[in-house]
């Protein structure tokens, strides 16, 4: 991928935060990206009837869902609300596995999907349980680990609030909202988030053409499109961390 920020560690963003040039790059390219998937899921308007409960319908109001979520992030962290943005990452995580699980071919797959139809709550849990079935007890733990991180911010966990204070004089913590130019919001913060969003929006690129709502060829189309030929460079060496980005411990 073109900007390096496409996946790049959260905790190595917020360690070395400002390489602005390489995430104005990565904002014009996940704004093409996301764009042309919205194109392609605005294809399927007016195409279901109401009373539809079929798994393609299903799909294509999940990966509806998905991209206005990823485009909200988007937004909101372009404009330094990084708070509201934060919460709707577990969202899309959410919406991610219950997605996987609908495709996984299994008996359980096809009752969970007459439950969603029912109105009925499908826990994370129950995805998991899915990933520990078929892709193993790892892979499912290392969901449950990524899954337990974001939830932080929707907790309003102590270290997930700090992100939003600034240390002023004698370490007299300060609101970032305090100025209302949001000059105070803390770059680390940003460059760290937009890591997170990079990430989810690869996510949601891998798994965007089950059930063929959009085809393979259209993402491919979609990440040629907007990927840009020439790589921005990292204008600074890599920093050790002197501490933790505060939402990760």
């Amino acid at each position: 991928m073109s900007s390096f920020v496409w996946g790049r560690d959260p905790q190595e963003a917020f360690d070395n935060p400002y390489e602005y040039d390489a995430q104005e790059q990565f904002v014009r390219e996940a704004k093409i990206f996301l764009k042309r998937m919205t194109e392609a899921l605005d294809g399927y308007n007016m195409k279901f009837n109401r009373d539809d409960v079929g798994l393609k319908k299903a799909t294509w109001m999940l990966l509806q869902d998905l991209v206005d979520s990823l485009y909200e992030c988007f937004v909101l962290i372009q404009e330094k609300r990084h708070r509201v943005a934060a919460r709707l990452f577990r969202d899309v995580v959410e919406t991610l596995d219950l997605l996987k699980l609908f495709h996984s071919g299994t008996e359980k797959a096809s009752r969970t999907l007459e439950k969603w139809y029912e109105n009925e709550v499908i826990s994370h849990g129950k995805a998991r349980d899915y990933l520990k079935d078929v892709e193993g007890e790892a892979v499912a733990a290392a969901r449950r680990d990524y899954y337990r991180q974001l939830s932080k911010f929707t907790h309003r966990t102590y270290r997930s609030l700090l992100d939003s204070y600034v240390l002023g004089r004698g370490d007299k913590l300060a609101h970032d909202s305090h100025s209302s130019s949001k000059l105070l919001v803390l770059p680390q913060i940003i460059s760290a988030y937009y890591a997170v969003l990079g990430d989810l929006i690869i996510q949601v690129a891998e798994i965007a053409s089950l059930g063929s709502v959009i085809e393979s060829s259209c993402i491919k189309e979609a990440w040629l499109a907007a990927l840009e030929e020439k790589r921005v460079p990292r204008r600074f060496a890599i920093k050790r961390p002197n501490k933790a980005n505060p939402a990760d411990a």
